[in-house]
């Protein structure tokens, strides 16, 4: 059985909340993107697992953001149509990834903090898509 890191200031992994409210905090861009592409780059250079919880805690936050409003949009779709399917299913992957603990392994945690970064990347180009 592997060890898992608890993610710091976190008792548990963070729960992304079921809200089908759109967010009141304003949406900052450029901090998301930064953090994404800080996640993605990781296997070009040596990180130390703190640096990892970090990256965690920031993505998980992102999502945790852009999360209702992608829900909202998926909503609006007509239920049981292929964009529906695909959109629910989406979601409840990138709520099973946020939940997931952080290993305790430098080979498999960045590869969970890259999973967040995705999830994240594909929750902002679609808030920017419905912004346009």
């Amino acid at each position: 059985m592997t060890d898992r890191l608890p993610v710091r200031g976190a008792e548990a992994p963070l729960a992304i909340h079921e809200s089908r409210a759109t967010p009141t905090v304003p949406i900052d861009v450029e901090t998301m993107r930064r953090t994404i592409d800080r996640a993605l780059a990781l296997r070009s250079t040596p990180l130390e697992l703190e640096e990892l919880e970090d990256l965690t805690l920031l993505l998980r936050g992102h999502i945790n953001l852009l999360l209702p409003s992608a829900q909202a949009a998926t909503d609006k779709l007509w239920p049981g149509s292929i964009e529906w399917c695909c959109g629910m299913g989406r979601l409840s992957t990138v709520r099973f990834h946020c939940e997931q603990t952080i290993e305790a392994s430098m080979l498999t945690a960045p590869v969970q903090v890259s999973r967040l970064a995705h999830d994240c990347q594909w929750l902002l180009e679609g808030h920017l898509a419905r912004q346009k």
